[in-house]
C-alpha cells in the first residue's frame, strides 16, 4: 500500500470533522479522553482505506485519456 498525501488529508479531515461535530453538539459532553481520540482515529482510518480504494479510482481519469491532447481551434490566418 502507497500512502500518498491525499491518504493524509483524508484522514485529518475526517478526523477534524468528528471532532468539531463532538465539540459543537455539546462542549464538554463526553470528555474528550484517550478513548474518544482513538476512536475518531480508528474511524478515521477506516473511512480513509474505504475511500482509497472505493471513492478514488471513480475520479481518475482514465490512461487513455491523459495521452491525447484535445484540439485546440486555432484562429485564422491571411494564408488560410
Amino acid at each position: 500500500m502507497e500512502i500518498e498525501p491525499v491518504d493524509g488529508a483524508v484522514f485529518i479531515y475526517t478526523f477534524g470533522v468528528m471532532f468539531s461535530a463532538l465539540w459543537l453538539s455539546t462542549p464538554g459532553t463526553p470528555p474528550l479522553n484517550l478513548f474518544i481520540f482513538a476512536l475518531f482515529g480508528v474511524v478515521s482510518l477506516g473511512w480513509t482505506a474505504y475511500f482509497k480504494w472505493q471513492i478514488a479510482p471513480q475520479f481518475r481519469p482514465d490512461e487513455d485519456e491523459e495521452d491525447e491532447e484535445p484540439e485546440t481551434p486555432r484562429p485564422p490566418t491571411a494564408e488560410e
